[in-house]
């Protein structure tokens, strides 16, 4: 007798824990690769923002300040630009050259928009 109040007390604790436990659905957890930056979407983006950069220096519309900046971003843009044209990058290669290159991007938004 006593062994089967024991038993229906565990299941009961086990019903009780399973019911509180969070439900996990495995096929919306996305795998690691995912979670990566794509390198070609990365590529095209440097790519515009070299070319943007290049073409914002040459237009003759900065100011001495906004020139420096210019001359400061795009050598570190083209540098971006040229790791991620390599044929193998690193993961954790291309999740740094993806911040730096988010960072850029901030800058010449912000350079830009002090233009108007």
């Amino acid at each position: 007798m006593k062994s089967a109040i024991r038993t229906t007390a565990v299941l009961v604790w086990a019903m009780f824990a399973c019911a509180v436990m969070p439900t996990v659905t495995f096929a919306q957890i996305p795998s690691v690769g995912s979670l990566l930056p794509d390198k070609a979407q990365l590529l095209e983006q440097a790519g515009k923002l070299v070319a943007d950069l290049t073409s914002m220096k040459s237009s003759g519309k900065l100011t001495a300040t906004d020139t420096a900046k210019v001359n400061t971003m795009l050598p570190k843009a083209t540098a971006v630009n040229t790791e991620l044209a390599k044929p193998q990058v690193e993961p954790s290669r291309l999740t740094q050259l993806a911040g730096q290159l988010g960072d850029l991007q901030k800058q010449y938004s912000a350079l830009k928009g002090g233009m108007k």
